[in-house]
């Protein structure tokens, strides 16, 4: 029983949940999201939460119909209340040309908030633990992220709460084992066609082959650089507010004191502008970022069409103002 105190102990730590709130649970029926269910039933009278389970049928296995029954019973069991919801994961992803994966991920967050809106609830719950943000973290540094992605998943972002990041996938497991927690087996997740598996499946293994605590270390990693992260977008924010120029209508920045920055503020500076002008990081390579910087060196009136938006160079300033629709040829 010692995980469900120390499951409140990392709660009260990161702020995941306030008396009488309510929650809704992402239960899969496998063995950690039902550690995460029984846990968090455990805790719901000391806190008075109101817990729902939500299981999300992706349309990929027969195996689930039985599954939405068992997350019911198990759910209704610890008196929490249950709800599903199916959606055709195949289909869409072949209509929009997309990974299973990328469009399973997609729609059980849209889904759980949809579900989290229809039960008054204010946060999701799901069941990422320490292992799952070693392959995160491993995720993302094969992809060539930044800072950013070697941060790895948070205990709370947004709406999404993650009680159980601070264990181990085998501390999980005893627990599960003590209470005699029953679980699903989701055979997908032996499929090495699936990125993020052959991850967890060949190469964190390997990885331990050279240092047996690979898994703890990625996590202090991620730890370490989203304290940094935390520090340097204040910063961003700080020196930004300073360089920005008013009166023009979309957001734009001082263009000699913006050079005169230290090369990782300039980019953070630039991603800063970028998210004004677009409202989001998203669709902003880096091969943008450095072109636009570089922009900012140029003279009067140079721009560059980048997706989402234009960034263009005045006299003063460098701007970031909306995609200009780009001209149909005359035949």
């Amino acid at each position: 029983m010692n995980l469900v105190e120390d499951v409140a102990d990392y709660a009260r730590q990161h702020g995941l949940w306030q008396p009488d709130s309510a929650i809704v649970i992402a239960c899969s029926g496998g063995p950690d999201s039902m550690v995460l269910l029984d846990v968090l039933s455990r805790l719901a009278p000391l806190y008075r939460l109101r817990l729902v389970a939500c299981y999300v049928h992706h349309g990929i296995r027969p195996a689930a119909d039985a599954e939405v029954d068992f997350v019911r019973q198990e759910a209704l069991r610890r008196r929490c209340g249950f709800t599903w919801q199916y959606v055709d994961v195949p289909t869409l992803a072949r209509r929009e040309k997309m990974s299973e994966e990328a469009v399973g991920r997609r729609e059980r967050y849209r889904i759980l908030r949809t579900m989290k809106r229809a039960c008054g609830a204010t946060t999701i719950a799901v069941a990422h633990h320490g292992d799952d943000q070693a392959e995160t973290v491993l995720l993302h540094l094969l992809r060539g992220s930044g800072l950013q992605g070697l941060c790895g998943m948070e205990p709370r972002r947004g709406d999404i709460i993650r009680p159980l990041l601070g264990f181990t996938k085998a501390e999980l497991a005893a627990y599960a084992k003590a209470q005699g927690i029953p679980s699903c087996h989701d055979e997908t997740n032996d499929s090495t066609r699936y990125h993020r598996n052959r991850i967890r499946l060949e190469l964190l293994p390997s990885l331990m082959r050279y240092n047996p605590a690979i898994t703890a270390d990625l996590n202090r990693l991620a730890d370490t650089v989203r304290a940094d992260e935390a520090f340097l977008n204040d910063c961003t924010e700080h020196v930004y507010r300073e360089l920005a120029c008013p009166g023009y209508g979309v957001p734009a920045l001082d263009r000699r004191r913006l050079l005169s920055q230290p090369l990782s503020l300039q980019r953070r500076l630039i991603r800063r502008l970028w998210k004004s002008a677009t409202g989001s990081l998203q669709d902003l390579p880096f091969h943008y970022v450095e072109t636009i910087r570089a922009l900012a060196a140029k003279e009067t009136g140079k721009q560059f069409q980048c997706g989402k938006a234009c960034a263009y160079t005045t006299r003063t300033a460098l701007c970031m103002g909306p995609a200009v629709p780009r001209q149909k040829r005359k035949r």
